[in-house]
């Protein structure tokens, strides 16, 4: 569908009183500010679209001095070959005060169809059946419209222009996605995303709790020199085993066994305890070791699929530099052929013979005199003289501006051609380093990657407790206790004497000293209880740091099937379009992938060190893209068009109409 706007006719509408502006293909309004070129724009697109050209919707479009005018627009359109008249009015009216004095005031659209009234339904389905979608009008025929909307709006268009894959279509594509692949039979993208956020948020949580409440539970254990308790309790006991052996059977050495046994506990305890320490003090290190190389791997990874990226962008870009340098050249030459043609400034002589007829008198037909003959042909070779003077002066002038404006069109065309060779150089360049850094890159993934795995061996060949049989010194000391106790199971009960009575009080001393001692020791009990505390919950963090390194592994195959989805689309939608090339995707500077729309011209990103001139062409490339797509070629209303020059207007297969600042002091419409 092809829709061509012959007319405007504005009556009544802002500044403008009654009045009517012609259109062709190319139509330039021009003039100072001020004098009502947006306002045609904001004509044409109240008319179709209720919005004024800055695209606010139901604008004050009634004049500022009339209070009482009906505001009409009228259009007289080719429709595929078919002329139609419509036509938009706007009634105003006033109720009666009410109880507070106060009016409502009441605006109402009306319309017509070759001046037939029309309904707002009737009329939008007339040209809704002759081919306009309403929907898609502004984004074909407004250049500000595609790039003001937000992301996901921007993106949901353009899927549209590609053929549609589901996400696991997608996952299903790839090795490195089979987990995600296995989730999307059951869940939707969306679903599986806010999961495993969820997952990776509760893990991070205890995982950095844990590390506190392990602080808490080390200053809750008491420092104390068990082994100095345990040589009191040891001097005590024996010592009451002295008291002992002065009121017992003389031949009793049942004390000194017990004394020893515990002798040989303790320092088969003191064993025990610094193997385990040294074993999860190993423990530790690994973990630490293995977690670092598994950051080194993801960050080395992410920075490998940025550059990639970045030089698929690039490698884009040098295609449409080449292409462009191309074209200068051929536009170069076919300026540097140009030659002067001096014909139209030439004299010529056979213009200038002397009319024999202006001799003769015209009131008598008698010959005039000899003298004034002469004076006639000497007046008329002065006029020959000046005549030839100023050809050959306007010859000379039209050389000279010639030679100028060929110098000039050279020179830019040959600047244009020489930024478009140092554009492809610098990307190359920029190509050549992002490739050899991806390089370094693999190997550093690699390297994290075998270390990770080594790590991961290492600890599963650890042993969940030391192996005390490897201790020399404990083998001995267990020997000897299990014949200590052995020997104590033998010996038999020694009788006792009555205590003698100046023992009893001093014994009584010594265990109230004992029990003392014990419950010191007993305190140690309690420090190696949190010992296993701390043990627990570390290895409930190791458990979360898991399930937050599962989360994250999904998280990134998640990742991978956007980009991927991404890549395969990206492709399709941008063989739309003329200039503009559409990023969907980047990376943040942190390495996290990152949905995006952002339209590209030369490699260079909207608002990047982009010029308005440039922008322009993309934004017209855009909306001739899409009227392309959608099969509707609609006007394309162009405001501040004094920002690009006229030789790099891009050539767009619809109509075009031009609004241009200049320093006419009246508005001119030129088709």
């Amino acid at each position: 569908m092809q829709i061509k706007l012959k007319s405007l006719h504005l009556e009544n509408f802002k500044g403008v009183k009654d009045k009517t502006y012609s259109f062709g293909f190319l139509t330039r309004i021009l003039g100072m500010n001020r004098l009502g070129k947006t306002t045609i724009a904001t004509a044409w697109f109240w008319l179709l679209s209720d919005k004024n050209y800055e695209l606010n919707s139901n604008p004050n479009i009634r004049p500022d001095d009339i209070e009482e005018c009906i505001p009409t627009v009228t259009a007289v359109l080719d429709i595929d070959g078919k002329e139609v008249t419509i036509s938009k009015m706007q009634k105003r009216s006033v109720s009666k005060p009410n109880d507070k004095g106060i009016s409502k005031v009441t605006l109402t659209n009306t319309y017509t169809i070759n001046e037939v009234p029309k309904t707002e339904r009737d009329f939008k389905s007339y040209l809704e059946d002759m081919g306009l979608n309403f929907d898609n009008f502004l984004v074909c025929s407004h250049p500000n419209v595609f790039t003001g909307q937000k992301t996901a709006d921007m993106r949901k268009v353009l899927f549209k222009m590609a053929s549609e894959k589901t996400d696991y279509d997608i996952a299903v594509m790839s090795a490195d996605t089979a987990d995600v692949a296995k989730l999307l039979v059951d869940y939707k993208y969306e679903e599986i995303e806010a999961m495993q956020k969820a997952s990776k948020k509760k893990a991070m949580e205890q995982v950095d709790a844990i590390p506190n409440q392990i602080v808490g539970l080390e200053k809750a254990k008491v420092d104390i020199d068990v082994a100095e308790h345990e040589l009191a309790k040891a001097d005590l006991e024996r010592r009451i085993s002295e008291i002992d052996a002065k009121i017992k059977d003389a031949g009793s050495a049942v004390s000194d066994l017990q004394s020893e046994e515990m002798h040989l506990q303790f320092d088969m305890s003191g064993i025990m305890q610094t193997m385990n320490r040294e074993l999860s003090n190993k423990r530790r290190e690994l973990d630490n070791a293995k977690y670092e190389a598994s950051q080194a791997f993801t960050d080395a990874h992410n920075k490998i699929s940025a550059n990639n990226s970045q030089i698929e962008i690039n490698k884009s870009a040098i295609v449409t530099a080449e292409k462009r340098r191309s074209e200068l050249g051929a536009e170069y030459n076919a300026e540097k052929a140009k030659s002067f043609d001096e014909t139209p400034y030439l004299f010529r002589e056979e213009e200038w013979q002397f009319d024999e007829n202006s001799t003769i008198c015209k009131s008598c037909g008698q010959t005039l005199p000899a003298d004034k003959i002469e004076q006639i042909k000497a007046d008329f070779e002065v006029r020959k003289a000046k005549a030839k003077n100023d050809s050959e002066q306007r010859l000379a002038d039209a050389k000279e501006r010639f030679a100028t404006s060929h110098a000039s069109d050279l020179k830019r065309i040959s600047d244009a051609g020489f930024e478009q060779r140092d554009l492809i150089v610098k990307l190359t360049d920029d190509n050549a380093k992002l490739q050899a850094e991806i390089e370094t890159l693999k190997k550093q993934e690699q390297e994290a990657f075998a270390k990770q795995n080594e790590l991961s061996k290492q600890l599963e060949e650890l042993p969940p407790e030391a192996d005390y049989s490897q201790n020399e010194e404990y083998v001995k000391l267990k020997a000897r206790h299990d014949e200590v106790i052995a020997e104590i199971a033998k010996a038999d009960s020694i009788g006792h004497d009555e205590l003698m009575a100046q023992f009893k009080e001093e014994k009584k001393e010594l265990f109230a000293e004992l029990d003392s001692v014990k419950e010191k020791i007993a305190q140690q009990t309690n420090n190696v209880r949190i010992d296993e505390q701390i043990s627990e919950l570390q290895e409930k963090q190791r458990n979360y740091e898991q399930a937050k390194a599962d989360a994250e592994k999904i998280l990134y195959q998640l990742s991978l099937v956007s980009k991927k989805k991404n890549e395969l689309l990206v492709e399709e939608i941008n063989n739309h379009f003329g200039i503009v090339k559409w990023l969907l995707f980047d990376y943040q500077k942190n390495g996290e992938y990152k949905e995006v729309c952002i339209p590209t011209i030369d490699g260079k990103r909207f608002g990047d060190s982009t010029n308005t001139g440039r922008e322009i062409e993309a934004k017209l490339d855009i909306c001739n893209s899409f009227q392309k797509f959608f099969g509707m070629q609609v006007p394309i209303f162009l405001d501040g068009a004094e920002s690009i020059n006229d030789e790099y207007l891009p050539k767009v297969d619809t109509q075009l109409i031009l609004l241009t600042v200049t320093k006419d002091k009246e508005l001119i419409v030129e088709s």
